[in-house]
């Protein structure tokens, strides 16, 4: 059964409770067709992440401690400077802070 948009945003934000302390999470939220209500049964979830600091050690443990708490597969976007333009209008389009 296909989640709901406010059911993926409710894992993210315990995600978000559980973990922001252990992985250095200034911000985090959903952007892409989960967002703006246009996902599918086959979908991933597109989250982005603002950390204090970032190793690609960290950013594996976070997607994988997601997906296993969403139960969908998660593309997982690290907010930083010189982040292309593209994914930036995308994430102020409809991204959704949490």
């Amino acid at each position: 059964m296909m989640k709901t948009k406010n059911e993926y945003i409710a894992d993210v934000r315990q995600f978000k409770e559980r973990f922001a302390s252990k992985y250095g999470i200034r911000s985090i939220g959903i952007f892409g067709s989960v967002a703006r209500g246009e996902h599918r049964l086959d979908s991933d979830l597109d989250v982005f992440v603002e950390l204090e600091e970032a190793d690609p050690f960290t950013m594996f443990d976070i997607r994988e401690t997601l997906e296993s708490l969403c139960g969908c597969k998660v593309d997982l976007l690290r907010l930083r400077k010189g982040l292309r333009d593209l994914l930036l209008k995308r994430i102020e389009q409809d991204g959704i802070y949490i």
